[in-house]
């Protein structure tokens, strides 16, 4: 298992637009990102902290971005 830790909201989508990463959706409690292959999405809840169990979460719904992408 990744070792994982809350991240800030701010520094998870900074991390998802460096990876390429695009707003897919902006509506309701949570924002949808979609990667650079077009094949993957994650939705993102809009809460100051991101739980390490969501920013996991986040990691396995991007597989083509690679490892370590989101530390």
């Amino acid at each position: 298992m990744v070792m994982t830790k809350p991240m800030k909201l701010r520094d998870v989508e900074a991390a998802l637009r460096a990876a390429g990463c695009k707003v897919l959706r902006d509506n309701g409690r949570h924002t949808v990102w979609g990667c650079p292959c077009g094949k993957h999405t994650a939705p993102v809840p809009r809460h100051t902290m991101v739980t390490a169990g969501v920013v996991r979460s986040i990691i396995k719904q991007m597989p083509c971005l690679g490892e370590g992408w989101l530390q």
